[in-house]
């Protein structure tokens, strides 16, 4: 056995030399094309939140993040892992060490050299928690340590095997930062960012705009484009003119009313696909009769999922049949629940549940589409079963800190929301929503918001963790998918089509399953 695991650790040394030649060939040159413009207009729907990796949460900030920083590891288009700032990479027999093999002649944006030192600062940085960031729980429960063996190797020890290694080091939260600069800005860290990406920060008008300009020493290929702009536009209507008008060339979240017109404009073009994101309504599973299994069931039951996204997603989407998007590695389809008043009256009155009972339903108003009318449409499902229904709406800020309190202090019952892992694997798709450990606590965030515990959900989420077999992987995930779906921690909605809409004539743009726009390959076509 150990002879094969040797052999599959020299497969995997060889496969990763092959793909960063292939990377390297790709990355030659300066591309060649001149750009006819000089400059790209993101018209986005929500401000950013701090340019720090692994203190961003939002796909918004994710989408200038990007253009920013680079990764040990990489996605390409398709989600395959591609070498980044790790030429290549090999892992030990035992699946304990992973060895990173880093670029050579790679600089950050104020000159620091990129090496491993810089790796290791970025590393333990997330492995502090004592300071923990938002991310931190991405990387600290299965990474014990980060050694430099020279300046351009790097080993990631862990004492279990940890299965989606590659996978968390694609995300965002993994990119890596200059280390002079985050001891020089300290917590300022986020309106000054320094990476090594395509792009540089210029500046950030707060309410307003981040501008990036094109990063002349970039080791990879050199963007075309000379200057980005990301515009925070909270109305959808007003992207929507903005891109009609040429004062902005790509405009995401676009509504599903909005997309029959903008494909009968001749200056516009429109990308409709699936992405890994999904929305659902999230639980206090800690707070009476949330904690009732029947109850849960009776919410899912009494919401007419098909007809929401008919109506107002326009068919844009599906419902799910997983608390995983099928766009995510791992994803095992179990089932819906389907749209039976009737039974959701009969579970509420097994669980006890009196008529004219109270829920309280939370929305952010203008962070996703369709948002408030889907949050009235599922306000009037619960009416029609005989609940009463406290309904509010909240701005997206106050609305993620009202949800995102400790068990003692948090008045949230039942609430709006969506999640899409950027690292497309099951691992980050389900742990830190649905794991014990991950209750968010004073000091300490987390995003099991609903305060959800099943012992057997914990064992089959470490299971995974320590799973290095890609099959077995999967095996795993699929019992803990229907696990979840039975047991029903969330009301299931549906995952949303990614509609982005771009300036006829702009080639190149990046669009990602991850739910993510980016411009760093685009230019702009011969007129």
């Amino acid at each position: 056995m150990l002879g094969i695991q040797n052999l599959k650790s020299k497969i995997g040394i060889i496969r990763s030399v092959l793909v960063a030649a292939l990377l390297c060939l790709s990355c030659g040159g300066d591309g060649g094309e001149k750009p006819v413009g000089n400059s790209l207009v993101f018209a986005i729907h929500n401000e950013p939140d701090k340019l720090d990796p692994p203190n961003q949460t939002d796909n918004t900030t994710e989408d200038v993040i990007r253009h920013l920083y680079n990764n040990l590891v990489e996605f390409d288009e398709n989600l395959n892992h591609l070498p980044g700032l790790a030429e290549s990479w090999e892992v030990s027999p035992d699946a304990k060490t992973w060895t990173f093999h880093l670029r050579r002649e790679v600089v950050f944006h104020d000159g620091t050299p990129f090496n491993a030192d810089a790796v290791k600062y970025t590393l333990d940085r997330m492995l502090d928690t004592g300071r923990p960031t938002k991310r931190t729980s991405l990387y600290e429960p299965f990474i014990d340590t980060v050694r430099v063996v020279d300046e351009y190797t790097i080993a990631v020890d862990s004492e279990k095997p940890f299965g989606p290694m590659l996978a968390h080091m694609t995300h965002a939260a993994g990119a890596i930062i200059s280390p002079t600069a985050h001891r020089k800005f300290g917590d300022d860290f986020g309106r000054n960012p320094v990476g090594t990406g395509p792009y540089r920060f210029v500046s950030w008008t707060a309410g307003d705009r981040v501008v990036l300009e094109r990063n002349d020493g970039f080791w990879c290929e050199k963007p075309k484009i000379d200057r980005i702009e990301f515009v925070t536009v909270p109305e959808p209507s007003s992207r929507m003119i903005m891109l009609q008008k040429r004062e902005a060339n790509v405009a995401l979240n676009i509504d599903p009313n909005d997309v029959q017109r903008l494909e009968d404009h001749p200056e516009v073009e429109i990308s409709n696909a699936p992405a890994n994101g999904w929305y659902y309504l999230g639980m206090n599973n800690q707070r009476p009769p949330y904690n009732d299994v029947r109850f849960r069931q009776a919410l899912n039951h009494a919401v007419d999922k098909e007809k929401l996204v008919s109506v107002f997603l326009k068919g844009y989407g599906r419902v799910s049949d997983s608390l995983l998007a099928p766009a995510n590695w791992g994803y095992a389809p179990i089932f819906s629940y389907g749209y039976d008043p009737e039974r959701a009256r009969q579970l509420l009155k097994e669980a006890g549940i009196p008529e004219g009972f109270t829920v309280k339903l939370w929305c952010p108003s203008g962070r996703y589409t369709a948002v408030v009318p889907v949050c009235e449409a599922i306000a009037g499902y619960l009416r029609d079963v005989g609940l009463k229904v406290d309904f509010q709406t909240f701005e997206w800020g106050t609305y993620i800190d009202m949800i995102s309190k400790p068990l003692e202090e948090t008045q949230a019952e039942l609430f709006y929301i969506a999640h899409a892992p950027s690292t497309a694997d099951a691992d980050w798709g389900i742990r830190p929503m649905y794991y014990s450990k991950e209750w968010p606590l004073p000091g300490n965030p987390g995003n099991n918001r609903y305060f959800y515990a099943n012992p057997k959900v914990d064992a089959l989420i470490e299971q995974g963790m320590v799973t290095a077999d890609r099959e077995a992987r999967r095996q795993v995930y699929a019992d803990l998918q229907r696990t979840l779906v039975e047991d029903a921690p969330v009301l299931m909605l549906y995952e949303i089509n990614q509609i982005v809409a771009y300036s006829r004539g702009l080639e190149n743009l990046v669009i990602s399953p991850l739910a993510l726009v980016f411009g760093y390959k685009a230019h702009w076509s011969a007129p």
